[in-house]
């Protein structure tokens, strides 16, 4: 059975149109797990809030190649985004610090969910695997 790391990388590998199988990432690109613990924030209601609305979503985002469900920073901040207008809160916009010390607190809740960074030079994206929900 392969590592929930091992499958985080594929996943994210063909979330991005790199590849399916991280044997065969094009050079240049670098994918690697984050180990989290100094990125996550002190919890908050909206934190645990978030990491429940966050559970309710992973089966919409099931990749078809993959077969795993994963996340992008941008996916992530559309349902942040949904929680903090809900509370007449300002939305939070793509860049901003805080959507990866969230994404980092929902993935210090579950181990089956790896936080991975995907990146080129300056290019850098990141991506949350629920490794735990496959097709």
């Amino acid at each position: 059975m392969a590592r929930p790391a091992d499958i985080a990388k594929r996943a994210a590998a063909a979330y991005y149109g790199l590849s399916s199988d991280n044997k065969r990432i094009p050079k240049g690109w670098n994918i690697e797990y984050l180990r989290q613990h100094s990125l996550i924030p002190k919890e908050t209601e909206f934190l645990v809030r978030l990491n429940r609305h966050i559970s309710a979503k992973w089966t919409d985002n099931i990749g078809n190649v993959s077969r795993t469900a994963r996340m992008s920073d941008l996916d992530f901040l559309v349902y942040a985004n949904e929680l903090l207008e809900e509370a007449d809160l300002p939305i939070v916009k793509p860049g901003d610090e805080r959507v990866i010390q969230w994404m980092a607190y929902v993935a210090s809740q579950d181990d089956a969910l790896v936080l991975v960074r995907v990146s080129r030079g300056e290019d850098v994206k990141l991506i949350l695997v629920n490794t735990a929900i496959t097709q």
